[in-house]
């Protein structure tokens, strides 16, 4: 089994103070920060660096701007040639958040990086924002105020005119023109004269009490699946015929474990070796994982659905990798009974 171009996330924090109304993670606010200790850092020096790793994503089950020292620390691991990625809400006033830019980018420039800043950009943060960092963030990429960085904006929302509109009419207000061009049911691109910035968006998850129409999971599957020209399944995608990728997330306790697959812990970055090879190595021997990385999902929920009410809970989550922790915590032998 042959795994390539990983995706690796480290959430920084649980602290936030934006207070959304909707929102993934808000049983777990306010609890802790990353803190990277020598061998923490020795094992992130160890992941960031490995070639086969095309992604360094950095955000928090909080507010990552919260925890600054640790991105900082992070940044500095890097031996070159890394991208990486900071999805953040913006929230900081506007001063404080363009000395961020400039200092990230003089770090990246320095040690011979990139990242992309993606900015939170639907009706759930924009409310909560006092300092909104939309407008001013593109009128500085616009006078190419920066050598290593990008920016492209996300939304957790079904609600696509409300991003839309508010993306434009924010532009409006520093003097640019622009328009939107559909990509996709799951992307957009804005465009200012001969610049693009990329506009996702993500299905909901857990969307019970939110209005409107979004995509259901099975649609958000199949856009995948269009997107890269495979099949889903768990692990990082990659396009057409390349083989996918390790997806890993590094919590702010330091837990590691593969996106979807939270329930197994596969150590600490304070206290276990890490590397890549290790990780790879632990996708090939684990049997459970060996298969949720190599089936595709849509033959996982119906191995699922003759022992347990799958429907009902794909209509509840609405997501394929928090669907399978949803299954783990319904009944916790039932994944490694069948895989």
């Amino acid at each position: 089994m042959k795994l390539e171009k990983h995706l690796l996330y480290i959430d920084i924090t649980q602290f936030c103070g934006v207070g959304c109304d909707f929102c993934m993670y808000a049983d777990k606010h306010n609890k802790i920060h990353l803190k990277l200790s020598p061998y923490a850092k020795n094992n992130l020096s160890n992941l960031i660096n490995d070639p086969s790793v095309k992604r360094v994503s950095v955000s928090g089950e909080g507010e990552p701007l919260n925890n600054l020292a640790a991105f900082y620390s992070i940044l500095q691991l890097s031996k070159g040639n890394v991208s990486f990625e900071f999805i953040t809400s913006g929230y900081i006033c506007h001063d404080k958040l363009l000395d961020f830019y400039g200092k990230i980018d003089n770090i990246l420039s320095s040690n011979g990086d990139t990242c992309n800043i993606r900015l939170s950009s639907d009706s759930h943060h924009i409310p909560k924002l006092k300092n909104k960092p939309h407008g001013i963030s593109i009128s500085n990429f616009q006078n190419k105020k920066y050598k290593s960085l990008t920016l492209s904006f996300r939304s957790i929302d079904p609600d696509k005119q409300f991003s839309r509109e508010y993306l434009t009419s924010e532009i409006t207000l520093y003097g640019f023109k622009s328009s939107i061009e559909e990509v996709s049911l799951l992307e957009d691109k804005l465009i200012i004269d001969d610049s693009q910035y990329n506009l996702d968006y993500k299905n909901l998850v857990w969307p019970q009490d939110v209005k409107g129409d979004y995509l259901n999971m099975w649609q958000y599957i199949k856009t995948l699946e269009k997107k890269y020209g495979k099949l889903f399944t768990l692990g990082s995608i990659n396009n057409g015929d390349e083989v996918n990728g390790l997806d890993i997330t590094i919590k702010p306790n330091g837990n590691v474990y593969f996106y979807g697959i939270e329930w197994i812990c596969l150590g600490n970055i304070h206290e276990d070796y890490f590397s890549i090879e290790k990780l790879v190595k632990k996708v090939i021997d684990d049997s459970l994982i060996r298969s949720l990385y190599t089936i595709p999902f849509v033959e996982v929920v119906e191995n699922l659905s003759n022992h347990i009410d799958i429907d009902k809970l794909i209509e509840k989550v609405n997501n394929p990798y928090w669907l399978l922790k949803e299954v783990h915590h319904k009944n916790n032998t039932l994944l490694a009974s069948i895989f």
